[in-house]
């Protein structure tokens, strides 16, 4: 099938702009045209039009940009395919797509579509956004904010920067949770809620997440000292921290998570794919087998 390509240069913390001529070559060689992007709303209008003409879409960015453009696809039922380029990369490792450029390019020969859940995440002040990976509130989405402004560091030691830098600040927030009928609440460092297994760059957040299940496992970390937090924190680099006591883990279609009164300073945040959405209370929902998604013939996510 045919393919166009629309290009964030600003994915990476400027990454992707170096290396626009590369993936201009590469791209070329396959014989799909290229937009580079003025900003995500240029990008999803070019995309768009790709759609209206037949054509797939490949999202060359970071999770932020594939996010964006998973929910053009979405909503015009056309297939997605990713060229890694971002910080994170999230998705496109769940998915098994490979990390170099010119390898995810060759998918485009090589590949099969599949279909995959997406989420919804809808904030206080009515902000509603499409997001392909994780939505979290708390400790993560303060440390996600930080690391937003950094252009000196990129990947997972950018994120571990940001943890380290806001365990020096960051106090846990009283959290309510429901999860489709379940419900609950306590004193929380965060709550994460998965689509995929991974966010930040390689935090294995949520590892029991499918993203064909139609559903969303949610991670809580409850109050612990900061010496214990900072001790059992990498174990969430191979998903171990679920087994802890203190990390309560359930799963469901609809998330609803609210910051109950009392709260000292400013009401909490829910992002989203490494992106803001806007302040609690929010409500975060899965959208079953809504995007059709270019991955490798063999794609790791698929369950026996």
């Amino acid at each position: 099938m045919r393919w166009t390509a629309v290009v964030n240069p600003t994915a990476g913390h400027g990454r992707t702009h170096k290396a626009l001529p590369a993936l201009q070559s590469a791209f070329a060689a396959h014989d799909i045209p290229v937009h580079v992007s003025l900003d995500a709303a240029d990008g999803q209008r070019h995309a768009r039009a790709a759609l209206a003409r037949g054509d797939g879409v490949i999202a060359c960015g970071g999770d932020g940009t594939v996010s964006g453009l998973a929910a053009v696809a979405a909503d015009e039922h056309g297939p997605l395919a990713i060229v890694p380029t971002g910080a994170g990369n999230d998705l496109a490792r769940h998915l098994g797509i490979p990390k170099r450029a010119i390898d995810a390019i060759g998918l485009m020969d090589s590949g099969r579509l599949t279909t995959i859940d997406l989420g919804r995440a809808t904030a206080h002040d009515g902000t509603s956004t499409t997001f392909t990976t994780v939505a979290n509130t708390g400790f993560d989405a303060d440390a996600n904010r930080w690391a937003n402004g950094v252009h000196w560091a990129t990947g997972t030691p950018l994120y571990v920067l940001a943890l380290l830098r806001t365990l020096a600040v960051y106090r846990p927030s009283r959290m309510r949770v429901r999860v489709d009928e379940a419900e609950w609440e306590g004193e929380a460092w965060l709550v994460a809620v998965g689509n995929t297994r991974w966010y930040a760059g390689g935090m294995m957040i949520t590892p029991g997440a499918e993203v064909d299940d139609g559903l969303l496992d949610v991670c809580i970390i409850r109050d612990v000292s900061k010496v214990e937090f900072l001790w059992r924190f990498p174990r969430v680099f191979k998903g171990t921290h679920v087994a802890l006591d203190d990390v309560i883990t359930m799963r469901g279609a609809t998330v609803e998570i609210s910051a109950p009164s009392g709260n000292i300073g400013s009401r909490p945040e829910l992002w989203a794919s490494g992106e803001r959405v806007g302040p609690l209370p929010a409500q975060i929902e899965v959208a079953p087998g809504a995007l059709r998604v270019l991955v490798p013939g063999a794609a790791p996510f698929t369950r026996p």
